[in-house]
């Protein structure tokens, strides 16, 4: 074997002591708070290499566990810190060979929902698992599993059963989901039972490299909202290669969907249906410029759908790894359904960023109907990290607005969605929205505010306005083929939605909290106005994301 082949295989095998085994950032916004405002300081290109993924567009962020409370606290009595400092379980090998947590998750949610006439008392009882380690210094691994039962307010309810006035019943679809939780089974009497896995595992040959195959979600982009690619919907298996040389960070996602419906296959009695299967593939661009400027460029695609004998017939160009040629290739208006974007985050100063998103579902051709095709959408946003110089008093303000008809597709079993549910916005199309956040924290307190405020654009009895993107985006109205369409079309909708919770943190290695606090939903439609104010008290491990404010 020559030298240079020996020092070949020394590069792709043996890592350099450094490096350590690289591993997901848990998604949950408030957790992951304190570890943005690291990655938004300005930083000297030697400061880069000691702290985690500079490259904030894609996540979950890949970091190695030192981020993540990998070492033994070495203070206090053991049952202090197994409650307040480190994992449940911990297993270490001095050689650093092997490294194992195993922590319990929960979430013990008791409320009652003021302006519910009938007094239901509401919970969620959550039991689960996680186990996180790395083996070796390629290696890491992580595994969750969450066994629920629940009852919810009447407009989550409404919206598991299909009746939410944001998808009105005409439109005879069927959800059956807990919102970014999966599907819904009936628990007693006005319960719901679900459960949900995820887990993945990470190798890095080399430091530039990280490969991962697993069950989880992602997100695209620096806001609350994520108008390209958001963890809104349910897990989903995929398979992601993340490279990062220099300034340049380049991912390649490809993931398999699923609608919830069996596209003709004919299945037995009291057998489980076969639900239809969809590919996903994504590609994702950042680079960072002067230290200041991160821009993202994104392609996403939604390949056609499994036959009516449910046989997936993958095209080689699903695997084509080049953002922009599947595009070139198949054009927006082709049947497999296309998504470009972009992304921009500009650090003012070392607490202030800019940030923006732009999606592009389809244009205007002189042979397709008009601005009917013109789908965009985009986002404008900032964050202030320790406000005024005070310490953990954090700021976000958002814009969010999705013309008519996106994300939707000619066969509606090719639209941008997973799980019955959006795959970017909750909302899904027509609609404009304003979100705006104040975090705060006292040491081991913590307090949030959040308010939304949207107008949405619905269907009425059988015309498609294009806010439903399960809906064809051909199945529009005649009179509206040329240019007289516009967002927040049709029936419109008036959303707004407030929380405020207070809270203190037991343990950061779960996000271990007990938190109390209030939401307000008020919903508007013509002269029905729709009022929840739920009051809840909560025991609970967050690391996921939930959208409610919808």
């Amino acid at each position: 074997m020559t030298h240079n082949m020996k020092k070949l295989l020394n590069i792709l095998f043996l890592l350099p002591a450094a490096l350590l085994a690289q591993s997901n950032v848990q998604l949950n916004r408030e957790w992951s708070l304190n570890y943005e405002k690291q990655t938004n300081v300005i930083k000297s290109d030697s400061a880069k290499k000691n702290i985690g993924n500079d490259y904030s567009c894609f996540k979950p962020q890949i970091a190695p566990l030192t981020h993540q409370q990998k070492s033994k606290s070495k203070f206090g009595p053991f049952l202090y810190k197994k409650v307040k400092k480190e994992s449940l379980i911990i297993i270490n090998d001095t050689a650093d060979k092997f490294y194992l947590t195993i922590d319990p998750l929960f979430n013990f949610e008791f409320g009652k929902d003021l302006a519910d006439s009938t007094g239901e008392k509401l919970y969620k009882n959550t039991r689960g698992f996680l186990v996180r380690g790395d083996i070796g210094k390629k290696i890491s691994f992580e595994s969750s599993f969450y066994e629920n039962q629940a009852t919810y307010v009447q407009y989550i309810d409404d919206y598991i059963k299909s009746t939410n006035d944001l998808f009105p019943q005409t439109s005879n679809y069927s959800y059956d989901v807990i919102p970014g939780q999966g599907r819904a089974k009936k628990f007693k009497t006005n319960g719901y039972d679900y459960a949900m896995a995820s887990g993945y595992v990470s190798y890095s040959p080399v430091k530039m490299l990280n490969i991962q195959v697993g069950n989880g979600k992602h997100f695209v982009g620096d806001g609350y909202r994520s108008l390209l690619l958001s963890d809104n919907a349910f897990n989903y298996p995929y398979a992601r290669i993340t490279t990062t040389y220099k300034n340049i960070q380049y991912t390649n996602l490809y993931t398999s969907f699923m609608n919830l419906t069996d596209g003709g296959v004919k299945t037995p009695p009291k057998i489980e249906r076969l639900f239809q299967k969809k590919v996903g593939s994504f590609q994702m661009l950042s680079m960072n410029f002067f230290k200041r400027l991160q821009l993202g460029l994104f392609q996403g695609m939604i390949w056609e759908a499994a036959d009516s004998t449910n046989r997936q017939h993958v095209s080689f160009n699903t695997f084509d790894p080049v953002i922009g040629v599947n595009t070139a290739v198949y054009g927006l208006n082709n049947k497999n359904n296309i998504l470009l974007g972009a992304t921009l985050k500009l650090k003012l100063s070392n607490s202030i960023s800019l940030y923006g998103q732009y999606m592009l579902d389809d244009v205007y051709s002189k042979n397709n109907g008009g601005d009917v095709k013109n789908k965009s959408g985009y986002q404008i946003g900032f964050k202030y990290f320790n406000l005024f110089t005070i310490k953990n008093l954090h700021v976000q303000a958002e814009y969010n607005t999705v013309r008519p008809y996106a994300y939707a597709s000619e066969n509606s079993q090719q639209s941008y969605t997973h799980y019955n549910q959006a795959l970017a916005h909750p909302l899904g199309a027509n609609f404009w929205e304003a979100v705006g956040f104040i975090n705060y924290r006292l040491k081991d307190f913590f307090i949030e505010i959040k308010a939304n405020y949207a107008v949405k654009g619905l269907d009425s009895l059988n015309t498609n306005f294009g806010g439903a993107i399960f809906k064809s985006d051909n199945a529009f109205p005649i009179s509206q083929k040329l240019d007289n369409i516009h967002t927040t079309q049709g029936l419109k909708s008036t959303i707004m939605y407030q929380d405020i919770h207070i809270g203190y943190l037991v343990n950061p290695s779960t996000n271990f909290n007990i938190v109390v606090g209030i939401s307000n939903r008020i919903a508007k439609i013509g002269n029905s106005t729709n009022n929840t104010q739920f009051v809840y008290f909560g025991i609970r491990t967050s690391l996921a994301n939930f959208y409610y404010d919808f």
